[in-house]
């Protein structure tokens, strides 16, 4: 049982780039002595913010709440993320530790706006690209305000790797004035860098060498403070990503169907029905259920177009992916496709910048594509390979870790 645990996120950090990356010094150092879980069964949709809540909570999305990275709400092109830990409906790993009286910190973890987190700077930013000093302020505690001051030059609205620089720095100084005993830090310039360039793109090792070099700043500043050997360190990553080459754009049919409405300027003003993006899925939102065979048509019609490989009622995706919510439907893009919210193009567009329909992208079924890892260092065992782990395991394993069990929850310890 250890003292202390760290767990980074490396956002899209894959089972197959655990070679690359042992070749690098400090994840070399974590890896040649780590319990590893390779091929993590991940949960739908693969987005980060669903699987987040799934990593800190040891729960499937039907119980967290967290369904998706946006907010729905069309007129803003749903602008708003699940950034407030109130959208959580369950307990997570930082509870636990207040519980038992642990100091627990969160770095740029998604869904942690005004978590129970003693020293808390969260992932949020502006809905447009003006400057976050406000919300920041709004939503740091105040034990790290200072923290926060000191490097807030280094963010840059929520680019990467700016952002990642930003949170480093932010962590590096949590460890040295307050050692907490739980710290959950999350970094994506990874991520990023595979949405843009591809998933196995030279630039991903650009990504890589970036993410060690802040893996050891942190290190460091353990070492520093004498509480290396008292602490867990788990690196993870939270899902896959797929090449993508098109986008089909469904709101562009409930557009011609009369099932979505626009204003002269273009802009969404009321639906019957809508497609959110998840990426390589969308979730179909129905307002007048009288419409609900029209919608299914076409659903059907892309299906025989050879453009979704399935087709899921709310109930079905409930059963089979333990995923729920207000849509009427889930579909799966089939490979090399992607989802877009855009209606006022073609039905199917080539890739375009936005983070979910650039080169490669995620929010896929769990059983398609890349799988993450999970890496477990300094935990008093001995170093063993791991198969058959799911992310709703890796929440119960931390805490196991420090002697606290989770109550209530789908997930098991792996230890």
């Amino acid at each position: 049982m250890k003292k202390r645990l760290v767990a980074l996120c490396v956002d899209s950090l894959f089972t197959t780039d655990l070679e690359a990356i042992n070749k690098l010094p400090h994840f070399h150092e974590i890896l040649k002595d780590s319990i590893v879980a390779k091929d993590i069964t991940c949960i739908y949709p693969t987005l980060t913010y669903p699987c987040h809540a799934t990593i800190m909570s040891g729960c499937y999305p039907d119980r967290t709440g967290i369904v998706h990275n946006e907010k729905l709400n069309p007129a803003t092109n749903n602008a708003s993320w699940y950034w407030y830990y109130k959208d959580m409906k369950v307990r997570s790993i930082f509870d636990y530790a207040r519980e038992n009286g642990l100091k627990t910190a969160g770095v740029l973890w998604p869904v942690t706006a005004g978590a129970p987190v003693d020293y808390l700077i969260p992932e949020i930013w502006t809905e447009n690209k003006n400057d976050p000093q406000d919300i920041f302020e709004q939503t740091i505690s105040e034990d790290v305000r200072k923290i926060y001051q000191k490097n807030k030059s280094l963010r840059n609205w929520k680019e990467t790797p700016e952002f990642d620089m930003f949170g480093a720095a932010c962590a590096v100084d949590i460890i040295h004035a307050y050692k907490p005993e739980v710290m959950l830090l999350h970094m994506a310039t990874l991520d990023h860098y595979r949405h843009m360039y591809g998933t196995h793109a030279q630039e991903v090792q650009l990504a890589l060498k970036l993410h060690d070099e802040w893996l050891g700043m942190i290190m460091e500043a353990l070492r520093t403070e004498n509480i290396y050997e008292d602490t867990a360190f788990i690196i993870l990553g939270d899902h896959g990503q797929m090449p993508i080459k098109k986008n089909i754009c469904i709101n562009h049919l409930f557009r011609e169907k009369g099932l979505l409405q626009t204003d002269v300027s273009g802009e969404i003003v009321s639906y019957d029905a809508y497609a959110q993006s998840c990426g390589i899925s969308a979730q179909i939102y129905i307002k007048d259920k009288s419409k609900k065979s029209e919608v299914l048509e076409v659903l059907r019609f892309l299906q025989r177009a050879g453009l979704l490989m399935d087709i899921f009622t709310r109930e079905e995706i409930e059963k089979e992916q333990h995923l729920s919510g207000d849509f009427d439907f889930v579909v799966e893009a089939v490979d090399f496709y992607a989802f877009s919210n855009a209606y006022d193009n073609l039905l199917v567009e080539t890739s375009s910048v936005d983070y979910k329909y650039n080169v490669a992208t995620h929010g896929h079924l769990p059983g398609r594509g890349e799988k993450p890892c999970f890496i477990i260092h300094n935990s008093g065992q001995a170093p063993q390979i791991l198969q058959g782990a799911r992310l709703i395991d890796e929440a119960p394993t931390m805490l196991e870790i420090l002697g606290i069990k989770m109550t209530d929850v789908d997930g098991i310890s792996l230890l």
